[in-house]
């Protein structure tokens, strides 16, 4: 449906009154003209973008309640309302933003959860009238991802990259020192296998699923684990990784295939039950909705109270509201299956500012890196 030069004049105007504050024209154009609070105008700002500009809470508030406002929406520059708010320092507009965006975000995810109990997956690649379906993104479909060739190579920096064939980072090496403080917080309790003080009583199981670059894998390497599993579906990665010689490491054994297949293989008892004292997640090309499915079957999966569990933080990573938003999101999912979940930054200023030879950067001016650590709560 074509969208009237009239609607189209209105939606302006109700970005111009926004960022003039004027609010009782904002209620005339909204209330009784009806003029929409999502149209972006050239610069790619919706009437919330100004408001949040000019710092009034009210107005963000009456342009969502009363409005059709929509809060995740990005300018020309990747900038959200709360973004604009953030870098204009007010703080009231970006607390307030940062509320509706997690409230929308528990809400959606509670909705796709109930959606998914009551639908079956489709997987067929051509309809019922025989039309051949249009070719998803290998950064948005794990089937097109995992179909997808990848190169791994390294930039003119020497950082190394694994990229697929549309230009996406998959793995960068900037993500070096998040990988390794995210082993030590992971095997602390067990330091002193680090140490070469190798108690044959002790046991340290790890998991890891997604190899990507292996760097994680190489850091809790480091701690002699036991059993060291990793999960990993894509055969390009697993190539690299035995070009690389991590199939031969002590204690390491692939599960080549995804971590849904592995998680059904052990209700089959196609797979062995094992207790992980330290669990990692960093898939590619999957959603939120996947780490949160994660999330459920993880009491299932750690071993003892002194199991500890992360996964890579970067949601939404490319905003800073949306960076909040997921943070405090999985904070509270992670809270709802009985984890209790410890955030530590860790400074990665330096690490990136080079994406040669990378088309989608998956990482912007968000501040930086939050580390969550996950425990059992007893």
């Amino acid at each position: 449906m074509d969208y009237s030069a009239e609607a189209l004049g209105y939606a302006l105007q109700l970005i111009e009154a926004a960022a003039e504050d004027d609010f009782e024209k904002v209620k005339v154009l909204v209330g009784e003209i009806k003029a929409d609070a999502w149209v972006q105008d050239a610069q790619g700002w919706t009437a919330l973008h100004a408001a949040a500009s000019v710092g009034n809470v009210a107005m963000c508030k009456y342009l969502l309640r009363s409005g059709n406002a929509v809060w995740q929406i990005v300018d020309n520059l990747g900038c959200t309302a709360g973004d604009i708010a953030f870098s204009l320092n007010e703080a009231a507009v970006y607390d307030f933003l940062l509320g509706e965006g997690v409230r929308a975000e528990m809400l959606r995810a509670a909705m796709e959860a109930a959606a998914a109990s009551e639908e079956e997956e489709e997987e067929e690649e051509i309809d019922e009238d025989g039309d051949v379906k249009p070719k998803l993104s290998t950064a948005s479909d794990n089937a097109t991802f995992l179909a997808s060739k990848l190169k791994f190579t390294k930039d003119s920096s020497g950082q190394e990259i694994a990229v697929d064939e549309e230009g996406n980072g998959v793995m960068m090496g900037w993500e070096r020192e998040i990988m390794r403080v995210s082993a030590e917080r992971l095997c602390e309790p067990f330091t002193a296998r680090r140490k070469g003080v190798k108690d044959s009583e002790e046991e340290l199981n790890v998991v890891n699923v997604g190899f990507g670059l292996g760097i994680i894998d190489s850091y809790l390497q480091e701690f002699s684990p036991t059993q060291h599993l990793i999960i990993e579906p894509h055969p390009d990665v697993l190539a690299h990784a035995r070009s690389i010689g991590f199939f031969d490491k002590p204690g390491v054994r692939f599960y080549e295939g995804t971590w849904r297949q592995y998680l059904k293989d052990l209700e089959d008892e196609k797979e062995e039950y094992v207790g992980f004292d330290a669990i990692y997640f960093d898939t590619y090309s999957e959603h939120y909705s996947d780490l949160h499915a994660f999330f459920d079957v993880l009491p299932n999966l750690l071993r003892s109270p002194e199991s500890r569990f992360s996964f890579f933080h970067g949601l939404g990573a490319t905003s800073r509201l949306l960076y909040d938003v997921y943070t405090s999101v999985s904070e509270l999912h992670l809270k709802d299956i009985g984890l209790t979940t410890e955030w530590g930054d860790v400074d990665i200023g330096n690490a990136v500012g080079t994406w040669e030879g990378v088309d989608r950067k998956y990482w912007g001016e968000v501040g930086p890196y939050r580390l969550p650590l996950c425990k059992l709560e007893f």
